[in-house]
């Protein structure tokens, strides 16, 4: 529509200023998941004994995520959130005739996106069992919300690369 959206000043800044501030209580961290949900460790056992360990912190912030989308309008994140695109072109969102019509080393990397999210989706609801996560069963069931809630965690979450697999989103500055 020709409209963007972008911090501007209007006088010159010295070199690193800060041209845009999140407060801290406003960004998701896997580290700050894992001390905010209590149900969060049987899930995450899920995924280490399939020997995913290496994805708990993306499913950490995965798992944050979800727990503000049942929120809804109460949810300090709802107008950040219902921004954001309801469609994703990647990996997890491809159907498996899609991954035949791409060249093989593009076809593993979105099997790997895929296959992470059908890990996700079975670590909040086992199959055959009962789920650890407190989730309402309607969300638990609805296959389209959790792929929602993990391509917007995969998407707009960043590895620190501070050798600790901290994940960070801040939701407030991505625009």
């Amino acid at each position: 529509d020709g409209i963007d959206y972008f911090p501007i000043t209007q006088t010159d800044l010295a070199t690193g200023s800060c041209i845009m501030y999140c407060p801290n209580d406003l960004i998701f961290t896997s580290t700050k998941s894992a001390q905010s949900y209590p149900s969060l460790p049987p899930c995450e056992n899920q995924l280490v004994s399939a020997g995913l360990q290496d994805k708990v912190p993306l499913f950490r912030i995965f798992y944050a995520i979800i727990a503000e989308y049942e929120k809804g309008d109460q949810s300090p994140w709802y107008t950040w959130l219902n921004s954001l695109p309801r469609t994703y072109n990647n990996g997890a969102s491809m159907t498996y005739d899609c991954f035949d019509c791409l060249p093989p080393y593009a076809a593993y990397c979105a099997m790997s996106d895929r296959t992470d999210l059908l890990n996700f989706q079975k670590a909040v609801r086992p199959l055959g069992g009962p789920s650890s996560a407190p989730f309402d069963q309607s969300i638990l069931n609805d296959g389209e919300v959790l792929k929602w809630c993990y391509n917007v965690a995969a998407t707009r979450s960043i590895d620190t690369n501070n050798n600790n697999g901290e994940r960070v989103l801040a939701p407030m500055i991505d625009m």
